[in-house]
Order: C-alpha cells, then structure tokens, then sequence
C-alpha cells in the first residue's frame, strides 16, 4: 500500500472559517472522536510524520486543541485525498452546534464528498460517552454516513496492535455489536514507541486503515449532509416549538396554582420537588457506587485466575523442560558411547588392515628377494657354462670377447642389484607419505582472525573477539536476519609457520569489492544452497551468496580466486550451523563430506550437551569433541585410498 502527503506552505490546525487552501476536487477523509482519543496522533502517522512533529498539533492536555477544522494532502495508491482533523466532538469549550457547524464547512469545502469517516476513540470499554458520540455523529451526519464510518482502536497496548485477535477478544458487547453495524470496518492506531515506524507491525496496521479506505465504494456528499441538515434544522425547530409550548403551559399552570394555593403551600411544593431531586441523585449516586464495586469485584477475580493459569503454565513448562533436558542429556551419552565403540572398532579395524598391509608388504619383499637370489644363481650357471663352452668350442677368439661376455655379466648383475634397491626405497617412500598425508589432513580448516561477523546488536566485530554464547548473524529468512548462538569455539591462535589460505574476491550491487578469506577445504554455499570446497571456487562461473543492504541474499559471480598465506585462525559453530561471514553465507564446517544436513547430525550430541553445560573452551588446542570426530573421519580418509592403491 504505497501513499504519499504534501503538507503545502500553510497546514496543522486551520480552520476552514478563516480559509484554507485546499483541492476541492480530493475526497476528504474525516478525523473524529473525543479529545484525547489520539485524532491529530493518527493523521500525522496517516502522513508519514512523527506521531507528535506532524502538521496536525498534538497536546497531552484533555482540553482540545483542534478549536476548528485542519487539512493536509496525501494520496494512497495514487488517489488523492484531503485529511480533515475535526474538533472534539461534545467536549470542547465550544458550544456543541458551533462545533458541528465547523465539520459541516470542512464537508461542503470538497465538492467531492467524503470518502471515509475515521472515528477514533480509546481502546477501553464501549463507554456510553462514546455511544452519545456515535449517535451524535449519526444524527448529524444522516444514517447513511454509518456506510462511510471506519473504527479506529487507540491507546491500544503492544499486544493488541501486534495481534489483531488479542484486541478483537478485549471486545465487549456494545463495541461488538457497533463494529458489526458498521461492516467490519476497523483497524487499529500504531503506537510508535512500541513500534516504530519503519517496523512491519506498524506499517502493516496503517496499511490495513488504508486498505478499508481505498476499498470504500462510493463517498458521502454534500447533497447528503444538506438532506441531512435540514432534517435535523426541522427536527430542531419542531422541538424548540414543543418546548415553548409547554413552556408557555407550564407557566399558565404555575400562574393558576399561585392563584389558588397559598404562598406557603407553593413553598412546600418547592421544597417537596428539591427533596424529591436530591433522593433521585442519592439513588443514582448509589447505583452508580455499586456497578463500580462489582466491576471491581469482577476485574479482581479475572485477575487471580489469569495470574493461577499463568503460574501452572510455567509449571507445566518447567516440567516439560526438565524432561526435554534430561532426554537430551540421555541421548547425548547414548550417542557418546556409541561414537567411542566405533572409533575403537575403527581404529582396531585400522590398525588390522595396516599390520596386514605391511605382512603383505614384507611377503612381497622375501618373494622378491628370493627370485633375484634365483636369478642370480641362473645367471651365474649360465655364465660359466658359456665360460666353459667358450673355452672349448672358442679358444681360437682373441681374450677381449672372452672380456666383454664377463663384462656383460657383471653389468646385469648390477642392474639387477639396483632395481632390488629401487622397490625397497619405493616401499619406504610409500609408508612415509601415508604418514605424510594424514599430517597434512590433520591442517584444520578456518576462517582467518580478522574476517568480520554482525552481532544481533547490529555492530560489526572480527572474529577474533568472538566468545562462546555470542548471537551472530546466521542467515536471513524472509528479509528477516536470523540471529544464531556461538556455542562452540574449536580452536583459535596462532600457528609458528604460513597456513595456505584461498582469498575469493567479488563485487557487490553497489559496485564495491569484497573478499572472505578461508582454508582451501572451509565449506560454502552456492546460490543454490549446495555447498563447496573454497578451493574449488570457479573464477567467472561459480556464484556465491551475498547479503545486500534490503537483507537479501543475492548470487554474486566470484571475480577471482588468490592462494595466500597467513598464521591466524579460529574455527567455531552457530546452532544454525551457519554464519555470514563478510557479508557471505558460509557454513561452519570444513574438511567435511560436503553436506550440511550431514553436518548438522554428526554435530548434534555437542549441540545439545552445551544447552545443559555450556562450552568455555577457546585455546590453540581442538576440541576434544572436533578432534575426536577428525581422527575418525582422516583415518577412514587415509584407510580408503590405501584400499584404492591395493585394488
């Protein structure tokens, strides 16, 4: 619902007596009730204005200040109309008729009708001062102008204006009963200190005025008022006839009495009428004492029995929190224990296929030596039996082909020799990067110190000032920040050697560059949700998710991808699982099977036991838990290629 105002050079409280500028041809939108019901706050927010700074004046006083009728422009979707504030009606220092007779200028001023009556009145019980109100406004304005009224809920508490249905529930008879006759027409005033005005609650209440205004079918008219007046000058005269009638009785018989009674019998009779009034006004005083003590006595007894639901509520909660936490606590040390059985089996099963590798390995190795001991002996027979049938069947060839056979020989003997160092040096080479690869697996991935994070707070810190129990931006939901806990700091410090890092850089919708800088193996997400390896960011292809300033996370292609180093790191998890991290949607895992949900299972025991006993680790040194799971996953790693290179 888009509107917009144009306050002119002369508005706020100007009478249209005096003359005001103003387009004839807008509809009119009218403000009325008592003084103090909040008639000029809701123009002025109607207006975009501060509820107090608007061109309608507003006064904590009970006295009114509107004295005559003020105007202002706006337009809601497009359609202008001009917004009258009205005086008080019935309790102002003016005489009542002076007062409608202002309103009824303001409606003959626009030529096109009124589209909407806004009367407004105190989120309280249906008073009978009301009432005489509404039915002042009826009798003025025609039965007809009950087609164009909107009701307008002010002074309303938070709860009411953030739930409709909790103020439709404060409701009692006389206000369902006068909402109901006017079609369901009602909304409610938006209090902006409770919720200011670029809050969705408070727009969204104005809205839904606005919606009621814009969908009123057709407008009440000047041709209106007047067929309405006349009655009511009609009405008038013919009552002022009446009352000058009996007037004129009232005194004959007076005159006929004084004749016929003494003067003391009149003075009786005077004084019998004063006694008769004063015990009337007893009674009513009576009454009137006794219908507060009851509403008392009732407001009472509502009281303490929502103060009793309440505290079994709370009871109730507590109950079922207490068994939520001692479920979670049993669940947790089931999981535990489940976890060390299978590491112990896993490493068992290591350690098995490891010592068969090696028995295999050695197996190899004697078989290996075995057949060049064989080979040598072989070759040696065979190179004295040609000795031998050289020296027989050759003895006429010259002693250097007898040297080069010899020679030959040995060169074989040699290169046989070589390649058996060779596969034993092989061997070694093979163990030793199996070590090497688990160490270099070991490197945990991160996020460097001085990547920054939004707290719920607002303010911007670098993640080397995180601590455990910190609320963070996480992730965005609806145009909402979602805030997520820091639960858990893995570890954080720095290294005594260069860590290799991937810097990503890309630019943002407002031209500006920007960069996150991670371990090669921290996982982030696509624009599709899916996430990767930040070393295996595409340059041009791959798109990230980026927060803009509408919170909004919008795909961004990478511009770059820059292999670095750096020696500080921290690694920690958010109950969401995720973090924006310089502006970028990351998840808090690495050197991980890439699959948050994954993730988010394995990391659900840890998860549930710091809710009960919260985590104070924040050393160079893993966590316990982290490290536990690492050493399972790399040694599964480690394990699986080793089967590879066998098969």
């Amino acid at each position: 619902m888009s509107q917009t105002f144009d306050n002119g050079e002369e508005q706020g409280n100007i009478g249209f007596t005096e003359g005001v500028r103003m387009d004839v041809g807008n509809p009119v939108i009218l403000l009325v009730g008592k003084t103090g019901a909040g008639k000029s706050t809701l123009g002025n927010l109607l207006l975009t204005q501060p509820h107090d700074e608007g061109p309608f004046y507003v006064s904590a006083d009970m006295e009114s200040v509107t004295q005559v009728c003020g105007t202002a422009a706006m337009s809601i979707d497009g359609v202008k109309y001009n917004i009258v504030d009205t005086p008080g009606i019935f309790d102002t220092q003016k005489v009542t008729d002076d007062v409608l007779k202002e309103i009824a200028n303001a409606v003959k001023k626009c030529a096109y009708g009124v589209k909407a009556i806004l009367f407004v009145f105190e989120a309280k019980r249906f008073t009978d001062e009301q009432k005489n109100v509404l039915d002042g406004i009826r009798r003025f304005l025609g039965e007809e102008a009950t087609n164009y009224i909107i009701a307008v809920f002010s002074h309303a508490t938070k709860a009411q204006i953030q739930d409709r249905a909790i103020m439709r529930k404060a409701w009692n008879q006389p206000v369902r009963s006068f909402i109901q006759d006017i079609d369901n027409r009602w909304g409610i005033a938006p209090n902006s200190d409770y919720f200011p005005p670029d809050d969705p609650v408070h727009k969204a209440r104005l809205g839904e005025i606005m919606a009621f205004i814009s969908g009123m079918r057709g407008v009440y008219t000047t041709d209106q008022l007047e067929k309405s007046r006349k009655e009511q000058e009609e009405i008038r005269r013919q009552r002022e006839e009446e009352e000058k009638r009996i007037k004129q009785e009232y005194e004959e018989k007076l005159k006929e009495t004084a004749k016929k009674e003494s003067e003391e019998a009149y003075k009786q009779k005077i004084e019998d009428l004063r006694q008769e009034f004063r015990a009337k006004q007893e009674e009513e005083e009576k009454l009137r004492r006794k219908e507060r003590e009851e509403a008392e006595e009732r407001f009472k007894k509502t009281i303490e029995s929502i103060q009793t639901e309440n505290r079994m509520q709370r009871q109730q909660d507590e109950n079922l929190r207490r068994a939520e936490r001692e479920a979670a606590e049993e669940r947790y040390m089931k999981s535990i224990e489940m976890m060390r059985q299978e590491h112990k089996e896993q490493q068992e099963r290591a350690e098995t296929m490891f010592n068969n590798k090696i028995q295999e390995e050695e197996r190899r190795r004697d078989r290996d030596e075995k057949d060049r001991r064989e080979e040598r002996k072989q070759a040696e027979e065979t190179y004295r039996s040609r000795i031998e049938e050289a020296e027989k069947n050759l003895k006429n060839r010259e002693n250097n082909e007898t040297m080069r056979l010899m020679k030959e020989m040995q060169d074989r003997e040699k290169k046989a020799n070589l390649e058996y160092a060779k596969q034993i040096e092989d061997l070694r080479k093979k163990n030793a990067l199996s070590q090497q690869e688990l160490e270099k697996a070991k490197k945990k991935g991160c996020f460097s110190l001085d990547t920054k994070v939004q707290l719920a707070n607002g303010k911007f810190i670098e993640m080397e000032k995180l601590q455990v129990g910190d609320r963070i931006c996480s992730n965005v939901r609806n145009g909402e920040l979602e805030i997520s806990e820091v639960y858990l700091i893995a570890h954080l410090g720095h290294f005594d050697h260069s860590l290799s890092m991937t810097n990503i850089e890309f630019t943002r919708s407002d031209g500006q560059k920007g960069q996150i800088r991670t371990t090669p193996t921290h996982c982030i997400f696509r624009e599709d949700l899916s996430i990767l390896y930040a070393q295996d960011v595409v340059p041009g292809v791959t798109k990230i998710l980026l927060l803009d300033e509408t919170n909004e996370l919008t795909p961004v292609v990478v511009d770059n991808l820059i292999t670095d180093e750096d020696t500080g790191y921290i690694s920690f998890y958010t109950r969401a699982g995720t973090v924006i991290a310089n502006n970028v949607l990351c998840s808090c895992y690495d050197d991980c099977p890439q699959s948050q949900t994954l993730m988010d299972l394995v990391f659900a025991p840890i998860r549930l036991w710091t809710k009960v006993f919260p985590s104070n680790h924040r050393q160079e040194e893993l966590h316990p838990y982290a490290k536990t799971l690492e050493h399972i996953y790399f040694n599964w790693l480690i394990n699986g290629k080793r089967l590879l290179g066998l098969s």
